[in-house]
C-alpha cells in the first residue's frame, strides 16, 4: 500500500497509471479478466449496511441543496432518496448484467457510457449539483481521470460523495483496491479526489455506524471497535478549493447526548445534595485534582454521578468505544463552587471511585425513587 500512496503527491496532473502503476489498476492475479463494462453486481451489503447508506444519502440530498444529481456507476436507485425537486441522472456502461436491465424508478435521464474505456463524461461543464459514486469506486481503472471529469461537471460548491462497504473481495476490483483494508480504502478514495485536480476541497472521510438514535458516524480512520459491527464508508468533498463554512461538516448527528445539561437542570434532594440531571441519582463527592488524565480543576471537591446505569455514563462509554477508546468513559460533573458542569473522564476499572469522599454516606442514605422523578431523569 505504501508503495502506491507515496507516489500520489506528484500526480496532480498525471495519469492514473503513472500515479499508481499500470498493474495495480488491473484485476488481481488469478482472476478471470472481466469486461470493463460489468460494473453492476449485487453490492454484497447486508440490509443494515444498505440502510446506513440510504440514510446518509437522505441527509445529504433531502433538503434540496443539491437538486441535480449524477448517479455515477450505481446499478440501483435504492440508495438515492426520492426527494421533491431532485432530478437524478444515471450513467451506466453499455454492458449490464441481466438483473440490471430493469427500468429504474425516479431516474429522469439514463446515459450509456463506459468510464473505464473513455473517462470523459458526456455532460457539459457545471451540469450537476452532486455526483454519487456508490460501491463501485474500487473498479475504476482510471480513477484520476474520472474524478477530474467529476470536478468538471460539478457546479461551484457542488458535492461529490464516494461510498463503499466493508473490505472484502470482488473479482472485478482493481488489484490496488482488492489488496487494501478499510482504512486504506478511505485513503485511496481521498487520494483519487484530492490528487485528481486542484478543484476539490480536502476530502472528509466518515465511517457510518448504527447508533442508538439512528445514524451515527466516526470521522477519520475508523477504530477497530467500529469495524466489528455493521458499518459503511463515505468520503465527501466539495467543488471548491475551500469548502464553504456551512458545508464544512456533513449534516450528521452529534454524539448520543444531544444537549449538555447545565446547573439549571440540577435538582437537590431533601438533604440538599445535588442529583444527576440525567438519571436523578444523588451525586457523590470527589476529591480532585487527580483524574485518570491528570486534570487539575483547582477546587477541593467536585460533585460526580457515580451511577453506572446513568444514561450519560453509558452513552459516553458507547461513544468512546466507537472512537477506539475502549477503556474509558465520562461521568457527569458539577463544580459546587462555580456551578460549572461538564464531563469528568473515568476508566472502566473505577479509577474515580478511589478518590470518592462519601462512600459510607451514600450507602447509608439511598436515593428515593421520588427524587429521581423530581430530577427529570
Amino acid at each position: 500500500m505504501d508503495a502506491y500512496v507515496k507516489e500520489i503527491p506528484v500526480a496532480r496532473e498525471a495519469t492514473s497509471e503513472q500515479a499508481f502503476g499500470a498493474a495495480s489498476l488491473q484485476p488481481p492475479v488469478g482472476t478471470d479478466l472481466v469486461p470493463s463494462g460489468i460494473f453492476f453486481r449485487d453490492p454484497g451489503l447486508r440490509p443494515e449496511q444498505q440502510h446506513l447508506l440510504r440514510e446518509a444519502y437522505a441527509r445529504l440530498l433531502g433538503d434540496g441543496a443539491f437538486p441535480r444529481v449524477l448517479d455515477l456507476l450505481a446499478s440501483s436507485d435504492d440508495f438515492v432518496p426520492r426527494a421533491a425537486g431532485l432530478r437524478l441522472t444515471g450513467l451506466a456502461p453499455p454492458t449490464r448484467v441481466a438483473a440490471d436491465l430493469r427500468p429504474r424508478s425516479g431516474v429522469a435521464c439514463e446515459v450509456t457510457h463506459d468510464v473505464n474505456e473513455q473517462p470523459r463524461l458526456p455532460f457539459d461543464d457545471a451540469s450537476f449539483d452532486a455526483v454519487l459514486v456508490t460501491l463501485e469506486v474500487g473498479k475504476l481503472r482510471r480513477p484520476l481521470e474520472v474524478f477530474r471529469e467529476v470536478a468538471r461537471v460539478l457546479r461551484p460548491q457542488g458535492l461529490v460523495a464516494v461510498s463503499f462497504g466493508p473490505a472484502g473481495y470482488d473479482a472485478t476490483w482493481t488489484r490496488l483496491w482488492a489488496l487494501a483494508d478499510d482504512r486504506e480504502h478511505l485513503m485511496l478514495a481521498e487520494a483519487f479526489i484530492e490528487f485528481a485536480c486542484a478543484g476539490f476541497s480536502r476530502p472528509t472521510s466518515l465511517t457510518l455506524l448504527a447508533g442508538e438514535h439512528g445514524l451515527a458516524w466516526h470521522e477519520g480512520p475508523p477504530s477497530l471497535e467500529a469495524l466489528r459491527g455493521d458499518h459503511a464508508h463515505l468520503v465527501l468533498a466539495y467543488r471548491d478549493a475551500v469548502a464553504p463554512a456551512h458545508l464544512a461538516r456533513p449534516p450528521f448527528p452529534p454524539p448520543p447526548i444531544e444537549r449538555a445539561k447545565t446547573k439549571d437542570d440540577v435538582r437537590f434532594d431533601e438533604a440538599g445534595r445535588p442529583c444527576c440531571p440525567y438519571c436523578g441519582v444523588r451525586m457523590g463527592r470527589y476529591a480532585p485534582p487527580v483524574t485518570v488524565f491528570e486534570i487539575d480543576y483547582g477546587v477541593s471537591e467536585l460533585d460526580v454521578c457515580f451511577d453506572d446505569r446513568c444514561p450519560y455514563y453509558r452513552g459516553s462509554k458507547r461513544w468512546m468505544r466507537a472512537q477506539g477508546h475502549v477503556g474509558y468513559t465520562y461521568r457527569f460533573m458539577l463544580n459546587p463552587e462555580t456551578g460549572a458542569t461538564g464531563a469528568l473522564p473515568d476508566d472502566l476499572h473505577g479509577g474515580l471511585r478511589s478518590c470518592r469522599l462519601d462512600c459510607e454516606e451514600q450507602a447509608a442514605a439511598p436515593v428515593r425513587p421520588a427524587v429521581m422523578a423530581a430530577a427529570g431523569g
